[in-house]
C-alpha cells in the first residue's frame, strides 16, 4: 500500500546514519507487515475514507511474522497507524 519494505542493512547501520531511530524499528516494522490491513468506507464520489487498521487481521499477521510488539512497540504502531491515516484520508 505505501510501497515501503524494511531494509533489513538499514537497520544494522551506524543509529547516526539512519533515518530511524533503533527503538522504531519494532514499530515500524510491524506497521509495514501490516499494511495492507486497512478498512477504508466507500464515499459517494468514489473516494475512499480511511478509517484505520483492521485489529482482527492484524494480530494473526503479527503472529504469524514473528513479530511481538510490547506495549511501548504498541503504541508506537498506534502512532504511525494515525499518522498514516491523516495522510491517506488528505488525498
Amino acid at each position: 500500500m505505501f510501497g515501503l519494505q524494511p531494509d533489513t542493512n538499514a537497520m544494522n547501520r551506524d543509529p547516526a546514519q539512519s533515518a530511524i531511530w533503533r527503538c522504531n524499528l519494532p514499530s515500524l516494522s510491524a506497521f509495514l507487515a501490516v499494511q495492507t490491513q486497512w478498512r477504508a468506507l466507500a464515499q459517494a464520489d468514489g473516494s475512499r475514507f480511511w478509517i484505520g487498521l483492521d485489529y482482527a487481521t492484524v494480530e494473526p499477521t503479527l503472529r504469524l511474522e514473528g513479530l511481538d510488539l510490547t506495549p511501548a512497540e504498541w503504541i508506537g504502531f498506534r502512532i504511525i497507524e494515525d499518522a498514516a491515516r491523516t495522510a491517506l484520508n488528505e488525498r
